[in-house]
């Protein structure tokens, strides 16, 4: 094994215990921590694939502008789909923002929903999801904002994305979905919400 592949091989397995402190953080309900350490894994990630002499995309800091006053960079960079471990979710004012990758046109997309969104999905899904119960996307969508009025489906599945990434969901198949720290899931999705890192753009 050379130089390379040593090197190779040991951002993967950097990025393997990190994945691993990520399900170990969300399975003791610490929350906050989640996003800050799936964000080190992804930059992690893209250090291995990306090809050589390819700078590696710059990320936004996962640093919320009230934090130390410290604020990020004011504009994200688009990245060539390899570079980035897709999707990536980002504050921005009162919205969460879901950044995909198009296998179709081949670049990045956004969704958008206004941070509501993810307390009236987590209510919903809470309600079917009680005592451990797998429950299927349609025993809860679509779902309605306090107007009564229909939340569009895009935005209920960034918030179902973003409740996956961070294990605060489990997926079993095309079955649906089950809660596994249901007393905690409520104020485990606000944490995440306070912790996404801020997306700042001119």
């Amino acid at each position: 094994m050379d130089t390379l592949d040593r090197g190779t091989h040991l951002l993967k397995e950097t990025e393997a215990k990190l994945r691993a402190l990520v399900s170990e953080a969300a399975a003791s309900g610490d929350y906050s921590s989640v996003v800050q350490i799936a964000s080190w894994a992804r930059t992690v990630s893209e250090l291995f694939n990306r090809k050589p002499g390819e700078r590696v995309s710059s990320l936004p800091s996962t640093r919320s502008s009230t934090h130390n006053g410290a604020k990020g960079p004011k504009q994200i960079s688009l990245a060539k789909r390899g570079q980035r471990s897709y999707p990536l979710f980002f504050r921005q004012g009162d919205q969460v923002v879901r950044i995909a990758w198009s296998k179709r046109e081949k670049k990045e997309y956004r969704h958008k929903a206004d941070s509501s969104v993810l307390k009236i999905l987590a209510k919903s899904m809470a309600e079917k999801g009680s005592d451990g119960r797998v429950f299927a996307t349609d025993q809860f969508l679509p779902v309605r904002d306090p107007q009564n009025t229909e939340v569009p489906n895009y935005q209920a599945y960034l918030g179902i994305s973003l409740f996956k990434q961070v294990g605060l969901i489990d997926q079993h198949g095309r079955q649906g979905y089950s809660i596994p720290r249901l007393a905690d899931f409520k104020d485990a999705v606000e944490a995440v919400w306070k912790k996404l890192p801020e997306l700042q753009e001119k």
